[in-house]
């Protein structure tokens, strides 16, 4: 699960990640196993990497563990294919130990999380571009996003900063091994991406459906409960705003508030979400002000870039990023044989693209995170973007009483509180929230309710 092979143009295969690799998880319950496809992951990106670095290292250095590594590989005694193979192996540890180093980080990412947009940037930025000094420290992990309905909202990217599905995921490619050409003039902007198969892709991430809370195996829901919390969902409690003017909840015929099809070329509507300042939420501010105040050096590309930053020697790493992977999409598309039509391509951007006359989409406000609607939230725990409140249960406590240690890694549910279980174990990590990136301060919404409208608010949450 979380892995597909990807075929080279003229060399061998790789074993590569999936989407399924950081959007799949499994929930365990009374010796049960729930599959969730589209939900978080739990697993380790970071710690996976750096021990099959450690594996690889070990391979070069130690004759007999190579030997039986070449005896899988090529199945050969051959000296000269065994030699080509070492060469082969080297060049990869090379690759895989810079990649290691080029994003070492003083901050534990451990199970569940991970700082994805700071490593696509430096990938891009300090790798591809390469300006080495353009490498900045991705000290912000955050949790991996929950896919379902993702395809339908108005901004496409967890944090609010990009509309176009297609642009999103070469993104992705380019900061998961994925490459861009940005030194050859003859190949400018030729990428591993392949769009065909990320079209494709989406079109599938578009079909996945909101988990419904399974009765079956994690109990059944208190319906009256239920009917209460949905009340206090939609209260407003003094300057309290209610849970729902940021998290919009559908209506009877199961639609959420939609933009306005007139704002459209195409009269495409897309299930509006809301940017919340951080300093009106007063979560943990580092993944938002690593993307939003980073500034990258643009070096020898600068007169390649396109209007209006031709020329410039420094631009702002979320403008400088829409740059890159433009470029990158752009690229894809156009290797894709045979030929895509316009209405393929409108297709595969998600027909993000304005009524004549009116500005293009912008993102409404990086320096925040973006609220969503909580379809299927019960499944998508720990909670806050950087996942560092373990259950919905702690979630309503003020934060000061929220936990400020728990271990991440079990599988293992809790369907009264909803969130997994704390358990130290070989398969667990340590998240203490003292820690800058990992704060679990803020979105001290609710925290007033009595002990028995919670239950209700959580068994009302269970439903969505």
């Amino acid at each position: 699960m979380g892995f597909a092979i990807e075929p080279v143009e003229n060399g061998n295969d790789w074993l590569g990640y999936s989407c399924a690799a950081c959007h799949t998880n499994e929930i365990k319950f009374k010796g049960k196993r729930i599959r969730v496809d589209g939900a978080p992951t739990l697993a380790d990106f970071s710690g996976f990497i750096s021990q099959l670095n450690k594996a690889v290292v070990e391979t070069l250095k130690d004759d007999r563990k190579f030997q039986r590594f070449a005896q899988r590989v090529i199945d050969s005694d051959d000296s000269t294919a065994q030699y080509e193979l070492r060469i082969a192996l080297a060049d990869y540890t090379a690759t895989l130990t810079a990649f290691i180093l080029r994003n070492r980080t003083d901050t534990h990412y451990g199970y569940a999380r991970l700082d994805a947009f700071g490593i696509i940037m430096n990938e891009l930025f300090a790798n591809d571009l390469p300006i080495a000094k353009n490498a900045s420290e991705p000290n912000a992990p955050v949790s991996y996003p929950f896919l379902w309905g993702t395809a339908q909202h108005d901004w496409v990217q967890w944090n609010g900063g990009a509309n176009n599905p297609l642009g999103r995921n070469v993104g992705e490619v380019l900061g998961t091994f994925g490459s861009i050409n940005l030194t050859d003039t003859d190949k400018f902007g030729a990428t591993s991406a392949r769009a065909e198969e990320l079209i494709a892709l989406e079109n599938l991430v578009a079909k996945l459906k909101i988990p419904k809370w399974p009765e079956k195996y994690l109990g059944k829901i208190d319906k009256e409960k239920a009917q209460r919390g949905h009340y206090l969902y939609q209260e407003y409690r003094g300057d309290e705003p209610s849970c729902e003017s940021c998290h919009a909840l559908p209506d009877a015929s199961g639609q959420y508030p939609l933009t306005p099809a007139a704002e459209n070329l195409f009269g495409a509507q897309f299930t509006i979400t809301k940017m919340s300042p951080f300093a009106e939420i007063k979560t943990d501010p580092n993944s938002s002000l690593n993307f939003a105040t980073r500034t990258i050096s643009t070096g020898n590309l600068a007169p390649l870039l396109p209007p209006p930053y031709t020329g410039a020697a420094e631009l702002p790493a979320p403008v400088m990023l829409s740059v890159l992977v433009g470029i990158a999409t752009q690229s894809a598309i156009a290797a894709v044989q045979p030929p895509l039509s316009q209405t393929e391509i409108f297709a595969a951007i998600g027909y993000r693209i304005k009524a004549e006359g009116l500005p293009p989409y912008r993102p409404e406000n990086i320096l925040g995170y973006r609220a969503r609607p909580l379809d299927g939230i019960w499944a998508t725990a720990p909670y806050l973007h950087n996942g560092s409140v373990q259950n919905l249960h702690e979630l309503l406590k003020p934060a000061a009483k929220r936990k400020k240690r728990f271990y991440v890694g079990s599988s293992r549910f809790d369907a009264n509180r909803v969130g997994f279980r704390s358990k130290k174990n070989k398969r667990s990590s340590l998240l203490d929230t003292r820690i800058k990136g990992n704060s679990n301060s803020g979105h001290e919404y609710g925290v007033t309710l009595t002990k028995e409208e919670k239950r209700s608010l959580i068994e009302f949450l269970k439903t969505l």
